[in-house]
């Protein structure tokens, strides 16, 4: 199962990069000074937008399979973040989110990122686990 990144968070990055992209260029254009590099620090903001925007198209939030949850993100050391469905002992929603521990890990879901249609099966997928705990957040 995939849960999808909103539309809106996804289209701001492509927006946002073409934004710098065209500064970056205008620079170049309108200024001829020592400070060129400006304009090369824009376009390079522009192009990782751009490349942001690309990789959260490919691989959206959350993959749920193989008896695991796999959360995407283009930033830090390591590009995926994962746990066991196996190993999930408690879940339990605080400040907005999700958060579902293991032993040795937590794993924080934000509801606020994801598309209704896939937050609904994020919610079902929740209540199929059969946690202890999840009597007390996933109730409507």
């Amino acid at each position: 199962m995939r849960i999808n990144l909103k539309k809106r968070i996804l289209h701001t990055h492509l927006i946002l990069g073409l934004v710098w992209l065209t500064f970056g260029s205008m620079y170049f254009l309108i200024t001829s000074d020592s400070l060129f590099w400006f304009g090369f620090g824009f376009m390079a903001i522009g192009f990782f937008d751009i490349l942001h925007y690309l990789y959260d198209s490919k691989h959206q939030y959350l993959h749920i399979e193989n008896g695991s949850i796999r959360k995407n993100k283009l930033y830090g050391f390591n590009f995926t973040t994962k746990i066991d469905v196996d190993d999930i002992h408690e879940i339990k929603r605080a400040g907005g989110n999700y958060i579902l521990k293991s032993e040795s890990s937590t794993f924080k879901i934000d509801p606020a990122v994801i598309e209704k249609e896939s937050l609904n099966d994020l919610h079902n997928f929740l209540k199929e686990l059969n946690s202890p705990s999840e009597k007390t957040f996933l109730t409507r």
